[in-house]
């Protein structure tokens, strides 16, 4: 969702207002607030100009989709800012930023011929018949008891979208931001969780209808507020590896913060990302999709 508003935003400015930022916008702000749950199908995305101006310009986007009874509804709202970064123009500090702890060394190479290099290894996102999403990407990872005692997640991925290694791009840096291995998935013991170890083995399995059991996912992690701050231009052809690390401030009755930054082989700052999150069962995501039965209510103050 987020690197199609990001994708919309560029679109609107080009045909509706092509001689601002020199006929070629980047959004370089993305805030979106996820209402609802958005379903497979056909969207309705609707662009207003807040704001036209020759630094920035600022778009209120909204997504909407039709509901079982045949109302319409938000489902996603935003506003992005949309600039022209390589005619930006200011005060710059060049001092370098550095990762504390610095990230475990790679050899790309290596990790393409065989999937491990030094303390990088193929990573799996947990339970990817229910999260579809991450099959699109290659996640190479330390070991899950590394990250866990770090205090923080840390990947390099390739976009890998239905299987073909393709090369990340400035639109597709909103989906990177929502794709990592979460830090729940590496503990096998959950703290607040008080059942026996024979209770909870017997619940990371599901019976199927041939009587044979699968794993089975336990949680979904709905994004209700992401906020993308896209600092660099990626290459005309794109970027076959970036990095991201991960770090959650506070995990308190399943709602949590993520800070995300996103970096490219020379080290340097791609984009920052911040999500608000909620933890709740997975069953949610597979349920069916419920309409509210009524247009979306409004008042004036």
């Amino acid at each position: 969702m987020t690197s199609i508003f990001y994708a919309v935003a560029r679109k609107h400015m080009k045909t509706t207002h092509p001689t601002y930022h020199k006929g070629a916008p980047d959004p370089i702000t993305v805030y979106l607030t996820f209402i609802r749950r958005t379903n497979i199908g056909p969207a309705l995305f609707t662009v207003v100009d807040t704001k036209l101006g020759s630094r920035t310009s600022t778009l209120h986007i909204t997504l909407s989709q039709q509901e079982p009874e045949g109302n319409r509804r938000e489902e996603v709202a935003g506003y992005i800012t949309v600039s022209h970064i390589a005619s930006e123009e200011g005060p710059s500090i060049e001092r370098a930023f550095a990762l504390t702890p610095p990230a475990p060394p790679v050899d790309f190479k290596q990790l393409t011929s065989t999937g491990q290099s030094g303390e990088w290894n193929g990573f799996k996102v947990a339970f990817g018949s229910m999260r579809k999403a991450s099959r699109h990407v290659e996640f190479y990872a330390p070991p899950t008891s590394a990250m866990a005692s770090r205090g923080f997640v840390e990947q390099w991925a390739r976009f890998a979208p239905y299987g073909k290694v393709e090369r990340w791009t400035d639109e597709a840096l909103g989906f990177l931001a929502d794709m990592f291995p979460m830090m729940l998935e590496s503990f096998d013991d959950k703290p607040w969780d008080k059942r026996s170890k024979e209770e909870k083995e017997k619940e990371k399995y599901a019976v199927g209808k041939d009587g044979k059991l699968s794993p089975k996912g336990k949680f979904w992690y709905p994004t209700i507020l992401l906020n993308l701050d896209v600092k660099k231009k990626l290459p005309a052809e794109g970027a076959e590896w970036l990095y991201s690390r991960v770090q959650t401030k506070k995990l308190h009755n399943g709602r949590m913060d993520l800070d995300v930054i996103i970096m490219d082989e020379k080290g340097e700052i791609v984009a920052l990302s911040n999500h608000v999150a909620l933890i709740i069962g997975a069953e949610r995501n597979l349920s069916a999709r419920k309409g509210s039965g009524k247009p979306n209510g409004e008042s004036k103050i």
